[in-house]
């Protein structure tokens, strides 16, 4: 096999830096495979102590078929670091494997990056490789999917891809309309287009986020493993540009590696709507959706229902409304809501009846209830005050 280079940025956390040689180590591929380092320069006297010790520890590993280490003179800085290093080596190689200084990878990492690497390298759809995935329900999803955003976790690409790689944060922001930001933010499930803005501020210099928007602009997508390769430990307050959180933890306990490589060239909704609704669970504003808990039996009664074909009715215009809404985009007929001020109004492209005028509307559909925490209650006013049968009610309270 025509293995690709590996390559790792490393700055100031010798601890971060040996996990993730140390796992790297473990890898059956390593062996065979060229490992170039990238060490940034200290910022001040401080940084520069802990950088040299850093480069002491890199000059003592072994383990690759070859170790290059590139020693920058001065502190770059994370973003160009590696674009300058992903670029240099990816023109030289034609492909590349990238990780930073806080990624521990499972054993079959590198097997799984150059499968994907060498099955998908003729297929121009197909512009990176991610080896992490999110905390998501794996029911029915196969072992890989394809996915519009990029993943930087341990990741890996082509050199006729990654020459389109711009980082241009006005033109981008002249350029993009709302409906391709919508779609670019996971139709608003979260908000990656403020890292664009924050760039052209100087609120951030960042590269991630102009990889994606590389491969947006070019409606590349991504392939992910269904079960994470790699794990950020980096969420300790060390990082350049994370903090501290757990919540996209992973689980690296793969036995065996048997990999089938999805071979639909498009987005695969379901793994699409988990993130999605992954996203909003985690969002800071929306802390009181109580199933949070429950997630995976939300997940799979969701599944269920949109494999059918039925129509539905929601109750809710909430941010409910909105999860199930993203979920069972093709499965709604209109929304209703108690409000009267919001009777016939729009929210997401669906139409919105007061509950008064409800009977002049109403389809016999089943409805879900979409109001999280009161389902019970509002199932028992409809039941009662409304005449509307308890069997199409659907509670998405699971307790």
């Amino acid at each position: 096999m025509n293995l690709a280079p590996i390559i790792l940025f490393t700055y100031n956390r010798l601890s971060h830096t040996k996990k993730t040689i140390t796992a790297l180590q473990k890898n059956e591929l390593a062996k065979d495979s060229e490992l170039f380092i990238y060490s940034d320069g200290g910022k001040d006297e401080n940084s520069w102590n802990k950088v040299n010790e850093i480069r002491k520890y890199l000059e003592t590993i072994s383990g690759f078929k070859n170790i290059t280490i590139i020693k920058r003179e001065t502190n770059i800085g994370l973003a160009e670091n590696i674009i300058e290093g992903v670029t240099k080596i990816v023109n030289q190689y034609g492909k590349i494997i990238v990780l930073e200084d806080d990624i521990v990878t499972n054993s079959y990492f590198l097997n799984f990056m150059n499968d994907s690497l060498n099955t998908y390298e003729n297929i121009s759809k197909v512009w990176h490789i991610s080896g992490w995935n999110y905390p998501i329900s794996n029911e029915n999803l196969e072992d890989t999917f394809l996915y519009r955003t990029m993943n930087c976790w341990g990741w890996a690409t082509w050199k006729d891809r990654w020459s389109n790689y711009e980082k241009n944060p006005q033109k981008l922001i002249e350029s993009f309309s709302k409906e391709e930001i919508y779609k670019f933010n996971l139709d608003g499930a979260i908000n990656f287009w403020e890292q664009v803005e924050k760039n052209l501020n100087n609120q951030m210099n960042t590269w991630a986020i102009f990889w994606y928007t590389t491969i947006f602009k070019n409606e590349g997508l991504c392939l992910n493993p269904t079960q994470s390769f790699v794990e950020n430990i980096g969420f300790d307050g060390t990082g350049t540009n994370t903090g501290y959180r757990n919540n996209y933890s992973s689980n690296l306990s793969r036995i065996n590696y048997n990999i089938r490589f999805e071979n639909k060239l498009k987005e695969n909704q379901i793994a699409t709507d988990r993130i999605k609704l992954f996203y909003r669970q985690n969002n800071e504003e929306n802390k009181n959706i109580s199933f949070s808990k429950n997630l995976n039996k939300i997940f799979a009664l969701l599944s269920t229902l949109k494999i059918s074909s039925d129509k539905y009715i929601l109750y809710g215009s909430g941010t409910g409304m909105d999860l199930v809404s993203n979920f069972l985009i093709n499965n709604i007929e209109f929304i209703v809501d108690n409000d009267i001020e919001k009777h016939d109004s729009y929210k997401n492209g669906f139409k919105i009846i007061g509950l008064p005028f409800f009977k002049d509307f109403d389809t016999n559909s089943k409805i879900i209830i979409t109001v999280f925490g009161r389902a019970s209650e509002i199932i028992e006013t409809l039941s009662k005050e409304h005449q509307i049968p308890k069997d199409r009610l659907i509670s998405l309270d699971i307790f």
